[in-house]
Formats: C-alpha cells, structure tokens, sequence
C-alpha cells in the first residue's frame, strides 16, 4: 500500500494536471441551452429585423438583458432638476424633446432607437447651420473629461470657430448612483454647448445605440452636410488638412468613391479631396477583413451563435474613425431601426447593415498616421508636409495629441512665412 506521503504527492500531480489542462486546451463550445445565465442573457420574442439578416437568430430580445447596463434610464429633459436620481424608465413612452430641425422628414419617430421605444435626448443641441459641410460626432465616455478637454484645445478648438466644420460629443447616461458626475457633465455642457447625451446607459454592450444615435444624430439635424466623421475620443483629427479640402473644392469628378480609387494606383492630395467632395457612396475607413467570430467564453469578444450565426464577420469598420456620405448615413440608420440589436456595433453597422444595404467600404489606409509615424514626427526624424493624413491611429492619448498639435501649428507658421516671403 502507498504512504502518506505518497498519496499527497499523487494528488498534487493530478491538481496540477488538471490546472495545466483548463489553461491550455480550449473551452468546447456550449449549446446556449448549456451556457451560464451571463452568457445567455438574450432571450423572449424576436424584434423585428430586416428579412435578409439570416445571420441573426429570432429568438433574440436585447433590451431585456438581464445585465444593468443595458437598461435605459429616464431623464428630466429640461436639464433643470437634475438633483433626483434617474430611474428605470417607466413602461410609457415619455414624450420626446422638441425637435431641433425640420428641414427632413423623420423616418422613425423621434422616441426609437432601435429597439428601445423611449429613448430621448437628456442632453442635446441646435440643429446644424446651412454652411456646416462636416459633422465630426466624438464617441466618448461620461468620465472622460481630459480627453474631450485636449480635443477642445487642439483640433475640435478655436480653429474651427466660423469654419464649415463642427464638433459634438456623443455619450450616454449614468446610472442613478453617480448623480453626482451627471452634474459636471451639465456643467460642462452649460459652458461649452457642444454634448450630446442619449438616456441608455453609456456601457460596454451599449455602443450601438450610441453609434446609431450618431446616425439619427446627423440624419436629424445636419442634413445638408456632406459629410459625417465618426471618431473616438483618443483620435487626432487633422482638422488643418480637412478645411483644405473643404474650402478648396476641385471640379466635378467621379460619381462614387469606388471609381476614384480604382483610378488612382497611389494616395495623391487630389484624390483624397476627391474623395471628400463625394456626395454619394462614401463609407470611409480602414477596413478588418476576414475576422472570425470569438466563441470562447474566455475571449472579451465573445459571440454566442444566437447572437450571430456565421463563423466570420463580413468587411466592417473599426469605430475610431468613420467617414460616411448623407446617402450611406441614410441607409445605415434606416436599416438599423428595422434590425435586431447587436451589441458590437462597428460590425453591426458598418458591417452587417452595410452589406444588407450594398454599401461599399473605401479604405481609408493611406491617410491613417499610425503610431510609428507619429513618433517619426515628433522625434524630428521625418517632416510634417511629407504626411498626407487625416486621422492618427486610435489610443494616442492626450499628451500626444497636444504635441502633434504643436507640431501642426509651428509647421503651419513656417510655411506661411515661407510664402509670405
């Protein structure tokens, strides 16, 4: 017979084993009929969706998530007394806020989002200006302050004052506990007059309805712009470079972004304005191709089989920086109100509703300064007027955006005593 010390040592092999065996052999995928209660929180009757999203199983009702941050709260839209805590919103559907515009026709009313039947602004603004040609709506969280503050300073700040250009924060609401940063945001709001706030919870698995409220957003109150740019708020937007091409119109060109591209081997000044000036068919962004669909349950991305059925996702958008044309903000957002939600909205918009709706991507890539060469220009190594780009990569952080900023300013201030001389 074995010793003490034996069968300790035995069962500390096999502990071991098994620790080894969780971490390295991947997860068997689980009928959702298996799957814990968080993994499977979708359920009840199917909202209506478009007839050709096959990918989508019926038996998915979102908003009834089980998960806090999917509800949706109530707000006085007043803005007036904001010292009660928000609650659940009410089965009735509240009445909306006056509308800012009525130079378009709705087509849905104006208290739907998707699959919520009350949504309403808490926070809103004035409608567009007839000689805004650019919406730039900026994703951002409720606590996120210094970034929205460095934004306002470096390139959504004065340079845009009387420009055909204007920059809006987009983010949702807070729950009732944290009444109290509700309260910085309307005095934020009150003393810059340039945030937008939905009342779904600004969460994870809530990014959709922000995305989709971008849409309503512009469709709503800009529709005479040409242009919407969607980007996060740790995105450098070269502002200088986009009133260029906005104020220095080239003549009449290609009808679609497609067939400038097609016609263009190489990323030229002329092609990007080109593209700019594109009044239809613009969907503009660096595109992900071929990524396949997460299904274990340790993966952050995680998708069940009844929330999307394919194993790859269709060509889609990454959220941080989006160019769209009025007809494809139109589309989009139509196709979205009719759809079941889907909580990873840069594939379910830019993605899954593009392809129901035969909306073409256009790669943004040649105008991208990624993080590499960034560092090329602020160590020096590499000169500004060599870059011809619109946005930085995402996650930059405040402090670099200032400093490419700075580098933009002292740069513009050389060239123009350059031709002055």
């Amino acid at each position: 017979m074995m010793d003490k010390r034996s069968i300790c040592l035995l069962i500390i092999c096999v502990n071991l084993f098994l620790v080894i065996w969780l971490v390295i052999v991947p997860q068997p995928l689980m009928l959702e009929t298996e799957a814990p209660p968080v993994a499977s929180a979708f359920y009840a009757a199917p909202a209506s969706a478009i007839s050709s999203a096959s990918s989508f199983s019926n038996n998915n009702k979102p908003n009834q998530i089980h998960e806090p941050s999917r509800y949706n709260f109530s707000y006085n839209h007043s803005l007036v007394s904001l010292d009660k805590a928000a609650t659940p919103a009410p089965l009735a559907t509240p009445s909306p806020p006056a509308p800012t515009s009525t130079s378009t026709q709705h087509t849905t009313k104006s208290s739907q989002l998707i699959d919520l039947n009350n949504f309403a602004y808490v926070m809103n603004q004035r409608a567009c200006s007839a000689d805004i040609k650019a919406l730039i709506l900026v994703h951002t969280a409720p606590r996120n302050v210094e970034k929205r503050s460095i934004i306002r300073q470096t390139w959504g700040g004065p340079i845009i004052e009387k420009s055909p250009v204007r920059v809006v924060f987009l983010l949702g609401a807070l729950p009732p506990e944290e009444q109290s940063v509700q309260w910085d945001l309307t005095q934020e709001n009150n003393l810059y007059g340039d945030m937008v706030q939905g009342n779904f919870q600004d969460a994870y698995r809530n990014m959709t309805y922000k995305h989709v409220m971008a849409l309503k957003w512009f469709h709503n109150n800009c529709p005479q712009a040409k242009l919407l740019i969607k980007v996060d708020d740790d995105v450098y937007v070269h502002t200088p470079q986009l009133l260029k091409y906005l104020t220095e119109p080239t003549a009449a060109t290609s009808t679609t972004a497609a067939t400038l591209i097609q016609s263009s081997t190489t990323p030229t000044a002329s092609s990007l304005r080109s593209l700019l000036g594109q009044q239809h068919d613009l969907l503009f962004c660096r595109p992900l191709v071929g990524s396949r669909v997460k299904r274990s349950y340790r993966s952050k991305w995680r998708v069940s089989f009844s929330e999307y059925s394919e194993h790859y996702y269709p060509p889609y958008c990454p959220g941080f920086a989006i160019i769209y044309s009025p007809d494809v903000v139109f589309r989009l957002y139509k196709a979205a109100q009719r759809s079941n939600y889907f909580w990873i909205d840069d594939v379910h918009i830019t993605g899954i509703m593009a392809q129901e709706t035969n909306t073409t991507i256009t790669s943004v890539q040649p105008y991208i300064l990624d993080y590499w060469d960034y560092d090329l220009l602020l160590s020096g190594q590499t000169d500004l007027m060599n870059q011809e780009f619109l946005f930085t990569s995402h996650s930059i952080g405040p402090e670099r955006i200032n400093a490419l900023w700075q580098l933009i300013l002292m740069q513009n201030s050389t060239r123009s005593k350059m031709e002055a001389s």
